[in-house]
């Protein structure tokens, strides 16, 4: 569930699970198309203002994904996204670098991917909580759009605030608050 979209202003938008919540802000000059997040199994789906009507549009998601078992653990959950990945992408290549988070972040590590048949390089940022998995992924169409949104994905990224393994409280503040 998100909450807050505009196209020129930063809007906080809550995600979560049965086992996860956080808030995440939408970019500044970046679009929240929830709608075309809802059609691809997202709950946020941004895009620069400037691809709007292109059909390949260069973007970012965050999603989290509580965990169903309790021995699950990031290394297996990127092992088997890697393996999908080949899958789709035979002769991809990939960077990993170790990453620190806190806050309720167990650990974290970003891939950087290339060698993409529909788009020059994606990156992705997977963080474990002692509950679920959550997922930050920003995809660039030609090197140029790399170069001008990686920044902006880090900002994106530092937006990011774990508000715990239990959504109930924020959600009661957040509803309390809209009184």
């Amino acid at each position: 569930m998100t909450y807050g979209q505009n196209e020129t202003k930063s809007d906080v938008n809550v995600i979560y699970g049965k086992k996860h919540i956080f808030t995440i802000n939408t970019p500044k000059n970046w679009i929240n198309d929830k709608e075309l997040a809802e059609k691809i199994g997202l709950v946020c789906f941004f895009y620069p203002n400037n691809d709007k009507e292109k059909t390949k549009k260069n973007y970012f998601f965050a999603n989290g994904i509580d965990k169903v078992k309790e021995n699950e653990n990031l290394t297996d959950y990127i092992k088997n996204d890697l393996e999908r990945l080949r899958k789709k992408y035979p002769d991809i290549t990939f960077e990993k670098i170790n990453a620190d988070f806190s806050g309720g972040i167990t650990s974290g590590v970003l891939y950087s991917f290339s060698n993409l048949t529909d788009k020059y390089k994606e990156e992705v940022v997977y963080m474990e909580t002692d509950d679920a998995f959550l997922i930050f992924t920003f995809a660039s169409m030609t090197t140029k759009d790399y170069e001008n949104y990686q920044p902006v994905f880090d900002k994106f990224v530092a937006s990011f605030n774990f508000r715990g393994n239990n959504p109930k409280p924020f959600l009661d503040y957040i509803k309390n608050k809209e009184r």
